[in-house]
């Protein structure tokens, strides 16, 4: 008996509403990640050009805030910043492109490990675009920071839809007008709750 309340339940309309501005949201987010991924996954047919470092520094950069209970915490976060020197044709470029697409961002843990994996005066191949060679990275490929946001925008996306068809079946609707008195009727009733 409680089942078919439940279906027959209005859908709640607040909870459709935030899950379609959660899947716009989660689609744009995915779009982007998508887009940096794919871009990213091109360089992997680039040409490649032995490069030497020049100049490979991992900048440590830290915020200081004050918690809840009044304590001081750091948070740090590394960035990796290189130089290198290659050879195209008759032509020399230099270049400091680290991942392709990574809208800026680094991974913090893979910054300190390019860091160990390119010390300065070691060779590496890069990979330059063919149509301009001044553009080079030393890790082509998807950017980890693009994955990650494919991956945050997928699992949105998936959140947002849950939310939707569960607000459509009329779970959700507790603050309703008259939903107290419904659970009432059901207690005394003997029905478990919808």
């Amino acid at each position: 008996m409680a089942r078919g309340r439940k279906q027959n339940a209005p859908p709640n309309r607040g909870g459709m509403a935030f899950g379609r501005n959660l899947m716009v949201l989660a689609a744009v987010i995915l779009a982007i990640g998508i887009y940096g991924v794919a871009r990213g996954a091109l360089t992997l047919k680039w040409p490649r050009a032995d490069a030497t470092i020049t100049s490979a520094e991992l900048l440590r950069q830290t915020s200081t805030s004050r918690g809840p209970d009044g304590r001081s915490i750091e948070d740090g976060w590394n960035s990796f910043h290189v130089l290198y020197q290659y050879r195209v044709g008759d032509r020399d470029y230099v270049a400091g492109g680290v991942e392709p697409y990574d809208f800026g961002m680094q991974n913090s843990a893979g910054a300190a490990k390019m860091r160990e994996r390119h010390p300065i005066g070691s060779q590496a191949k890069v990979a330059y675009d063919p149509g301009n060679p001044a553009v080079a990275f030393l890790e082509p490929g998807p950017s980890s920071f693009a994955l990650t946001l494919s991956g945050i925008g997928a699992f949105m996306l998936l959140v947002g839809w849950w939310v939707r068809a569960k607000a459509a079946q009329g779970i959700g609707t507790i603050n309703e007008e008259g939903a107290t008195e419904r659970i009432a009727k059901a207690r005394r009733d003997g029905d478990p709750l919808p």
